[in-house]
């Protein structure tokens, strides 16, 4: 069984400091997570697979601070965040 991660590792943040990483700007300078997305239910996705052991599979995609925010998930979520101009259709 996988251990439930710690503060620091959940989702939302791991967002928040990657779009405060190409912003190069403190994450405390961002907009609210919760204005685009509820960070909790976020969260809770990718918690409950740590704590019931249940393996999930699924994709979550947002509009966050200018940015397409994209979370795939099955063994390890993967995060990608990228500018509209970055998207190819």
């Amino acid at each position: 069984m996988k251990k439930n991660p710690s503060n620091e590792d959940n989702i939302s943040s791991k967002i928040v400091d990657c779009v405060a990483k190409r912003e190069q700007t403190d994450p405390l300078k961002l907009p609210p997570l919760y204005d685009s997305v509820d960070p909790d239910a976020l969260d809770d996705i990718f918690a409950s697979e740590f704590q019931t052991g249940t393996d999930r599979s699924g994709r979550v995609e947002f509009q966050y601070n200018g940015y397409t925010v994209v979370v795939e998930f099955g063994n390890d979520p993967e995060l990608t965040v990228k500018e509209q101009s970055e998207l190819v259709e």
